[in-house]
């Protein structure tokens, strides 16, 4: 028998309240908001006019089954949610027809799991549907309606026309009755910048995807399509180039068949991969007696690791930095004296993609080398107030724990003796920090540091120069300032 478009409507309808009823909250599971996982979706019988349907959940649930011609579907439902093996029979369908269905399964807190759609064709000869003889009065109807048809298709002159009623010929042939579908969800391969998809239809069509990045996207509206140049096809595959690394996107899959029937998914999305780092210019910086500092590059940020292992006893160890950064340094400390290491750089991307660098060998030994002084940097502030104050932050790094200190002098000549500021705290470190309040305004000193590692191996600075900044004019001044200019008898006046 074939299903009538009211009763599908009331179908709808009733699948719509269903829904509605099942989405009320739940006092007794009110904590619940997670849907049945829907599995083993299973065709198990198939008869001229019945359909038998399994399928499997991961919680207690109720049973429920859309099915119909088309994608509009009628409903069964088991609505007890005290099952998690599933089973429901669709009776008094048609003989030799294709149906579509989706199983739907929700929980006691109203959690509602829903499955893809399927298809699947009953047994028999869709000829034999109905009352088996046509009546003379059907046959003599049938007659006139074919010849009225035959009539008006030679009173078409239009060739788009004409094409357009071939092709509903040849798909009422055929039997293609039910739009084009999208078989599951399709399948995406991501790289940095380009993306496979690819997805099924149920018969052969062409293949294209818009896609958009997440920032350009709106409800579907699509920035780019592209679209394979291949013949018509079932196992549609198409290649997204150009797109962004590490980046949200948004796409869908359209297929147009020979006549003209266009299926298309849902919104889905996809991320591409972040562009995989390349390790450049390792190099060993420096071998102490328990320690060595390990230096490299990457080509985009990446994060830092270091595997190392002790060759006379195979004892391994890694040592690593979180940030991301494009230029590397490492020091590996608790190190054996004397003792050859074999050691490897990990720069792992944004995204958590790693690349390994090949393996480099040192061999610790007695620090003889003096410590690298780098990254000086200097700031002043002026404080106004009757009497400015000038404050100046110089700080520095060294590559391995030091103990520094910074001398200065006033102006840029060698005649005066340098004034040495031994910090208060005299531990080694790496990152050195002092703050001068003596320095006075608008003036040029000149600066430099002494560093010592724990071997006392030292490096001496070059000679650093700063200006600080001039004290603010207040009204009167810059009145005095200009008379002094135009007047010499100002000069005598006593501010």
């Amino acid at each position: 028998m074939m299903f009538p478009r009211d009763s599908i409507v009331v179908g709808i309808t009733c699948a719509l309240l269903l829904v509605s009823a099942q989405t009320l909250p739940v006092v007794s599971a009110a904590d619940d908001t997670t849907a049945p996982d829907i599995t083993a979706v299973e065709v198990v019988e198939v008869t001229e006019n019945s359909i038998k349907v399994k399928w499997q959940t991961d919680e207690d649930s109720d049973s429920l089954i859309n099915y119909g011609l088309k994608e509009d579907y009628g409903i069964v439902r088991v609505p007890v949610p005290d099952k998690k093996a599933h089973e429901i029979i669709l009776e008094g369908l048609d003989p030799g027809r294709k149906y579509h269905f989706r199983v739907v399964s929700a929980d006691e807190a109203g959690n509602q799991g829903i499955s893809a759609d399927y298809q699947v064709q009953t047994k028999g000869d869709p000829s034999s549907t109905g009352s088996g003889q046509a009546s003379s009065q059907d046959t003599t109807t049938t007659s006139q309606t074919t010849e009225q048809a035959i009539e008006a298709i030679k009173q078409e002159s239009s060739p788009q026309k004409l094409q357009e009623i071939l092709n509903e010929v040849v798909k009422a042939i055929n039997g293609i009755t039910e739009d084009l579908a999208i078989v599951g969800p399709p399948t995406v391969i991501a790289e940095a910048t380009t993306a496979r998809v690819l997805w099924v239809t149920d018969r052969e069509a062409d293949s294209s995807v818009d896609f958009s990045s997440a920032t350009d996207y709106t409800e579907d509206r699509y920035r780019y399509s592209q679209v394979a140049t291949g013949a018509p096809t079932k196992d549609h595959e198409v290649e997204l180039i150009g797109l962004e690394p590490f980046t949200d996107y948004h796409f869908k899959v359209k297929s147009k068949d020979a006549f003209g029937i266009i299926g298309q998914s849902r919104d889905y999305t996809f991320k591409t991969k972040a562009t995989l780092p390349q390790i450049r210019n390792l190099r060993v910086l420096k071998v102490e007696e328990n320690a060595a500092t390990l230096a490299w590059d990457t080509t985009v940020p990446a994060k830092a690791l270091v595997e190392y292992q002790n060759l006379t006893t195979g004892e391994q160890s890694s040592v690593g930095r979180p940030t991301l950064a494009a230029t590397h340094q490492l020091r590996i400390d608790g190190l054996s004296l004397g003792v050859r290491y074999l050691a490897y750089v990990i720069a792992e991307s944004a995204g958590g993609d790693r690349i390994k660098s090949n393996p480099i060998t040192f061999v610790t030994a007695k620090d003889t080398a003096p410590p690298i002084i780098s990254n000086v940097t200097n700031e002043s502030t002026l404080f106004p107030g009757s009497e400015a104050r000038i404050q100046t932050i110089i700080s520095w790094v060294t590559d391995e724990p030091t103990y520094c200190v910074l001398s200065y002098r006033e102006g840029l000549s060698l005649g005066t003796d340098p004034i040495v500021l031994e910090p208060e705290d005299k531990s080694f470190t790496e990152r050195h920090v002092e703050v001068i309040i003596e320095f006075a305004p608008a003036t040029v000193y000149k600066f430099s540091l002494v560093c010592n590692d724990e071997s006392k191996n030292t490096a001496t600075s070059e000679d650093f120069v700063l200006f600080t900044p001039a004290k603010e004019k207040n009204i009167i001044d810059l009145i005095i300032e200009n008379f002094q200019g135009t007047f010499g008898w100002v000069k005598n006046i006593g501010v």
